[in-house]
C-alpha cells in the first residue's frame, strides 16, 4: 500500500514535533521551508525550498506530489498558505476565509467584535497622516502593530505623536501588506489559552498567566505557567476561558489547534482579546506542554483528523501543571556557562532548550520574541511548586557575557 503523502510547511524546530508524528504514523514527509540549517529538513523523505507564504509555488508543488494532506505549526507565517492549498485540492482544513480571521488582526479584531467578545478600539492604516487623525481623536496611549506578525515584531506601546510619526514605517516593515493597526492601549492580567477544535466542538484545554520581561521595553514574555482548564476554579480565568470559547465558536473554526493571549481588565471584569492563532503555540507549548498538563495531544489529535478523518475528543483530562522559563543576554560574548548541568538533574525539569548557547558565542540584546533563550520546560503537581522550580531555575543558571560596559549576567 502506498504511503500517504503529507506536506508539512516549516523546518524548523517548532516544525519537528508534527514531523516526527507524522513519520511514526508511516506518513511520506514533504518538508516546505526556505533553505537553511533547518533540522526538518534530516526527517523529511523530499523538501522543497520555497517561502512558507508563497502560496502558488507550494500549491504547484503539491499538486505535482498529490499530497493527501497539508499542515504546520507553531507559526503564523504558513497558516495562510496551508488553508489556500487545502481549500484549492479539496483536503480537510480550516478554508481561507476563516485563516484571515486568525492571522491578520484587523479581520482578527472584526471578527471578535462580530462574535461580542470585547476588543480595544482599533482601525488599519497604511499611511501615518491618517493615523495620525485617529490618534488624536482617541488618545494616548495607543499600541502600534503590523497586521500580520508575529513574535512580537514591530510592535510597541506608542504616548505621543513624535513617537507615531517615529515608529510607524519600522512596524509598516514586518507588515506584508504594508498596513498596520492602531488600538487602545488596555491594561489588564495577561493570560494565553490553548483550545482545540473537532467535529463541531471547541475545548478549552490549558490557560497560563504569562509575565514579560521587566527590564525590557517590549511585550515578550519570559515564563508562563499553564494549568488544565477543565479544573479551574478562579472566577477571573473562567471569564478569560468563557471569552475565548465564545471568540472561537463564533469565528467558526471547524478543527485546529488555537493559541490566543488576552488582558483581563478587572475594573471593567472583562476579557480583551490580544490575539489569537489556528495553531499550536511557540516555545513547544502544543507538543510538550498541553499533553502534560492534560494528558490530551492535540498535535496528534489534528494530525489523525486532517490526514485520516480520524475523530479524538478531550475525555478524563489530567490535572498538572507545566510550564517554561525563558530569558534574554545582553548584548557580547559568552565568557562562561554554569547550572545547565544541575538542572538537567532535576526531576521537574522536562526539557533544557540551551543546546545553541557555548562559550566565546556572540550574542545579541533582545528585539523580538525569537531571540530570547530556552525554553526551560518543567511539569509540577501545583501553582506553587512551578513557582518555586522557576526560583530554583533563576538562582542554577549562571551565564555571564562579556559587554562594553563590563561582565554582565542573564536577564530573567
Amino acid at each position: 500500500m502506498e504511503k500517504k503523502k503529507v506536506m508539512i510547511l516549516g523546518a524548523a524546530n517548532g516544525q519537528l514535533p508534527f514531523i516526527k508524528i507524522c513519520k511514526d504514523n508511516g506518513y511520506y514527509v514533504i518538508v516546505v521551508s526556505i533553505k537553511g540549517n533547518y533540522p526538518g529538513f534530516e526527517f523529511a523523505d523530499k523538501s522543497y525550498y520555497y517561502d512558507t507564504r508563497d502560496k502558488e509555488s507550494i500549491l504547484k508543488a503539491a499538486k505535482h506530489e498529490g499530497i493527501d494532506a497539508i499542515l504546520t505549526d507553531q507559526t503564523d507565517a504558513s497558516v495562510q498558505t496551508v488553508a489556500y492549498v487545502s481549500e484549492k485540492l479539496g483536503l480537510r482544513g480550516i478554508g481561507y476565509n476563516t485563516s484571515l480571521k486568525f492571522t491578520n488582526k484587523y479581520e482578527m479584531r472584526k471578527a471578535a467584535k462580530d462574535a461580542g467578545v470585547p476588543v480595544p478600539e482599533f482601525e488599519e492604516f497604511n499611511n501615518v497622516s491618517d493615523a495620525v487623525v485617529f490618534a488624536e481623536k482617541i488618545g494616548f496611549p495607543l499600541m502600534l502593530k503590523p497586521v500580520d506578525s508575529s513574535g512580537s515584531r514591530g510592535v510597541s506601546k506608542i504616548d505621543n505623536i513624535d513617537e507615531l510619526k517615529d515608529r510607524f514605517s519600522q512596524a509598516q516593515k514586518f507588515s506584508s501588506n504594508g498596513y498596520v493597526i492602531l488600538e487602545q492601549f488596555i491594561t489588564g492580567i495577561p493570560f494565553i489559552v490553548n483550545g482545540f477544535a473537532i467535529d463541531g466542538e471547541y475545548y478549552n484545554l490549558d490557560i497560563a498567566n504569562k509575565s514579560y520581561f521587566k527590564s525590557i521595553d517590549l511585550f515578550i514574555t519570559r515564563r508562563c505557567i499553564f494549568e488544565s482548564a477543565c479544573y479551574v476554579d478562579n472566577e477571573i480565568k473562567k471569564t478569560v476561558l468563557k471569552t475565548n470559547k465564545q471568540l472561537v465558536e463564533g469565528i467558526g473554526l471547524n478543527a485546529g489547534i488555537t493559541h490566543a493571549d488576552y488582558l483581563y481588565n478587572e475594573k471593567e471584569k472583562k476579557a480583551y482579546l490580544v490575539e489569537i492563532a489556528a495553531r499550536g503555540g511557540g516555545t513547544f507549548i502544543s507538543s510538550n506542554i498541553t499533553p502534560m498538563v492534560t494528558g490530551f495531544n492535540s498535535n496528534k489529535a489534528l494530525i489523525d483528523y486532517i490526514v485520516e478523518g480520524i475523530i479524538t475528543k478531550l475525555e478524563r483530562p489530567l490535572d498538572k501543571v507545566s510550564g517554561y522559563a525563558c530569558f534574554a543576554l545582553p548584548e557580547g560574548v559568552i565568557e562562561s556557562i554554569s547550572g545547565i548541568e544541575e538542572l538537567s538533574n532535576m526531576k521537574s525539569i522536562k526539557m533544557l532548550h540551551l543546546n545553541d548557547l557555548y562559550v566565546g558565542k556572540r550574542v545579541s540584546g533582545l528585539t523580538h520574541d525569537a531571540e530570547k533563550y530556552g525554553p526551560i520546560i518543567f511539569l509540577t503537581e501545583s501553582i506553587p511548586e512551578a513557582e518555586e522550580v522557576i526560583k530554583t531555575i533563576e538562582k542554577t543558571l549562571d551565564i555571564r557575557v562579556i559587554t562594553d560596559d563590563g561582565i554582565k549576567g542573564i536577564i530573567w
